[in-house]
């Protein structure tokens, strides 16, 4: 990893803002990858994402796959949690601690012969 630190155009006696910034840059893949991912985009998002990439140090790919997979973990979070309001949670609460009841017709259903036929 290569680092560099970069003087900033303001003078000198500015406080924060005159301090150099350190751009560090990684010159190799610490793994390979073989998937590609491939899609159209018009020229006015496409220099609006390399403009962002460029800001936050990142190639264009990179960038992309970052905003991509924080999106995708969003979206699969959403489906992963159940948002119930306070009454509804706690009545679920409780019925997991309740111990479990069989009702007379699942013990009949049970207790009789298993009737199966398997399709091919």
């Amino acid at each position: 990893m290569s680092c560099l630190r970069i003087p900033q155009p303001w003078p000198s006696g500015r406080t924060g803002i005159d301090t150099p910034a350190l751009y560090c840059h990684r010159e190799y893949m610490t793994e390979m990858k073989a998937d590609r991912l491939q899609l159209r985009i018009d020229d006015a998002s496409k220099r609006h994402l390399e403009q962002a990439a460029a800001a936050a140090h990142l190639s264009l790919s990179a960038f992309v796959l970052q905003a991509a997979q924080q999106r995708a973990d969003e979206v699969l979070a959403d489906r992963a949690l159940v948002h119930l309001p306070p009454r509804a949670a706690q009545n679920f609460l409780d019925a997991l601690d309740r111990p479990a009841t069989a009702s007379p017709a699942l013990r009949d259903a049970l207790a009789g012969p298993v009737d199966v036929t398997w399709a091919d």
